[in-house]
């Protein structure tokens, strides 16, 4: 529960929803977005472009001892997110344990995607706790072998968050613990946060939209990664 003050003077009671922990939240139910394509037969094509990418990760990427990549893109509305959730739920279905970490601490998008029953701490949480312990945000089995850390909220202190040691200890930390994580992101041209988690996972995987993003955009994106030391993994064209 908290106050605000009113233009009169008097304080308004507003009722907040506290934010739990996945572990004092108890055994937590999620509701799954019709958008988890893999989780449906309903969107076969996309379905089956995703389990494509993931066919692409297990031959090329996990099997050479590679663990984890940020899925990112350089303009809102290419369907990172969408992206990102469809390939660490297809990753899961063939057994690999996965993570999947929403890094976006701008406008979060996986808690719409795979909803909690009730807000959750995550990331944002993690980021600014003394000594914390991944275990207390990471939310475990969501659906068999995959496990979510959500954002916990949007914030101003995103770039300052994502740049810190702290999140690249965390990175560290979950490529040893898990098969393979995978890193939501925000649009690359807006800040540079996305370029911050390839450099910690050194591997991107570089999203667009048809009619959406444009190639120059693209363009300008993998030359940041590269510029800045990390390896294109490859690429994914939404349809709109």
């Amino acid at each position: 529960m908290a106050t605000a003050q009113k233009a009169n003077g008097a304080e308004a009671v507003i009722d907040v929803a506290p934010l739990r922990s996945p572990q004092d939240a108890g055994a937590l139910r999620y509701e799954f977005h019709s958008d988890l394509v893999t989780l449906s037969d309903g969107r076969p094509t996309e379905a089956e472009a995703i389990r494509t990418v993931r066919t692409h990760i297990i031959a090329r990427h996990l099997e050479e001892g590679r663990r984890g990549v940020a899925v990112c893109a350089p303009v809102a509305g290419s369907g990172c997110s969408f992206t990102a959730a469809n390939l660490a739920v297809a990753l899961s279905q063939v057994g690999v344990a996965t993570l999947l970490i929403d890094a976006n601490l701008r406008s979060p998008r996986i808690g719409s995607l795979i909803r909690p029953e009730a807000p959750t701490i995550g990331l944002k949480q993690y980021l600014t706790a003394a000594n914390p312990s991944p275990s207390a945000y990471i939310h475990p089995e969501v659906l068999p072998n995959l496990s979510v850390l959500y954002s916990g909220g949007a914030t101003e202190s995103a770039q300052e968050l994502i740049g810190g040691e702290a999140f690249r200890d965390l990175v560290d930390r979950c490529l040893r613990d898990f098969e393979f994580t995978v890193i939501d992101t925000p649009p690359t041209n807006e800040s540079a946060d996305a370029l911050r988690a390839v450099s910690v996972v050194g591997y991107a995987l570089i999203v667009a939209r048809t009619n959406v993003t444009l190639l120059k955009d693209l363009g300008v994106l993998s030359q940041q990664i590269q510029e800045d030391g990390g390896r294109i993994l490859g690429s994914v064209l939404n349809e709109v």
